[in-house]
């Protein structure tokens, strides 16, 4: 793959022109992860309304009837239930790993399994979370896990 960015004073917005042989899978998932780059989500802090990148998002986390929104190194409330965001995110990479929580897949470096039958997963900023037994298939199917292998 070749990349070339051309500058252009007169610009008012970015226009990503894709020149290849055919539209195949991999051309597909380049365009996704393009849009997916930015899909936002309102959320607040400290009574300021923010947007942020879907992106940025490593983990969304409902605590006492709230949800959380955590990225690198913040957290926001959103007033949308974890439901409905599962709903919402599922083509975005956002997977339910235990009853409470939604992790962006994008934020995963790796996992293992614990002596309780429960995962435990870290994410790129080394912050650690449980995966239930429960979603444990669902998540081995998203992230393409083989059997056998966790």
């Amino acid at each position: 793959m070749k990349i070339t960015v051309k500058e252009q004073s007169s610009c008012d917005e970015i226009d990503i022109l894709i020149t290849c042989q055919k539209h195949d899978e991999s051309v597909q998932k380049l365009i996704e992860q393009l849009e997916y780059a930015q899909k936002k989500m309102i959320c607040k802090k400290n009574k300021v309304i923010y947007s942020l990148f879907l992106s940025d998002i490593l983990y969304i986390e409902s605590i006492d009837e709230k949800t959380f929104v955590y990225v690198l190194n913040d957290v926001y409330e959103t007033p949308y239930k974890l439901y409905m965001l599962e709903e919402q995110l599922k083509e975005d990479g956002f997977l339910r790993i235990s009853k409470s929580c939604l992790m962006n897949l994008e934020s995963l470096k790796c996992v293992r399994a614990l002596l309780n039958g429960k995962y435990e997963a870290t994410l790129v900023n080394d912050e650690k979370l449980i995966i239930s037994r429960s979603y444990m298939k669902v998540f081995k199917q998203a992230f393409g896990i083989e059997r056998g292998i966790l």
